[in-house]
């Protein structure tokens, strides 16, 4: 059966929710723009070392009872991820949040019509570019084209934020919460401690609901540098490998 979308408090535990930001911008989207699946980078999903002694070093700060990281559902589980992994070693339980896949799809499918206009209004203007040789600006159809596939852009876009960050942190807020029910019962103190990884742009929305509940968060946002010695070091070494070959 679908997962329908509850909120609601916790009965016999008191909650703090930490809220970490992720090591890179974690974004959403209906479909994944074609650029981003050729993307390598994107695709593996990279954690730096840098990042997992960060995490670890939080666990050994507060303790959680459990964690959780947001994951989009487009993105494979892989069992061998190296946050998983941690927590696993940790033996704190761990899962990924995001909205239930059916609703998702529920929700995809009422824009689909939107979708469908945006490919033929975005066709019948590249036909009316390459029949011209450009744009033609001064012809009133073409210019009315250009406005309503704005408009229906505009729009789409707008129905998709409210599912990318309000939508989305609900059910985010409801795994953290389902979560915290299944580990409090093993858990003979009332109060709970809990980590969410995510990106922070949804650290309002969700401090706004655990308020909400009666769930106290405190959020940690890192500090990103560069260290350019350490990659002039691993050029370094590419330049010696490839001399090496060359002999």
């Amino acid at each position: 059966m679908p997962e329908v979308l509850e909120l609601k408090p916790l009965k016999e535990k008191v909650l703090k929710l930490i809220l970490i930001e992720s090591e890179f911008p974690i974004d959403w989207w209906f479909e994944v723009p074609e650029e981003l699946k050729e993307d390598l980078v994107w695709n593996l999903h990279l954690i730096s070392r840098e990042y997992l002694d960060l995490i670890e070093n939080l666990i050994e700060k507060y303790k959680p009872d459990f964690a959780l990281e947001e994951r989009p559902n487009y993105l494979n589980r892989n069992e061998k991820d190296p946050l998983k992994v941690l927590f696993q070693v940790k033996n704190i339980p761990f899962k990924h949040a995001d909205i239930d896949e059916n609703a998702e799809d529920y929700l995809s499918a009422a824009l689909e019509e939107h979708r469908q206009i945006l490919e033929k209004l975005e066709e019948r203007i590249a036909e009316i570019i390459k029949k011209n040789g450009k744009a033609p600006t001064e012809d009133e159809e073409f210019q009315r084209l250009l406005i309503w596939k704005e408009y229906l852009k505009k729009d789409y876009e707008d129905q998709e934020d409210e599912v990318r960050y309000k939508v989305r942190e609900a059910w985010m807020m409801m795994n953290i919460l389902n979560l915290a029910k299944d580990v409090g019962k093993k858990v003979e103190s009332k109060k709970l401690k809990g980590f969410f990884i995510c990106d922070k742009r949804h650290f309002d929305g969700l401090d706004a609901l655990a308020e909400s509940l009666g769930v106290e968060t405190e959020k940690i946002k890192i500090k990103k540098s560069i260290k350019t010695e350490e990659i002039e070091k691993v050029m370094e070494k590419e330049i010696e490998v490839k001399i090496r070959d060359k002999e």
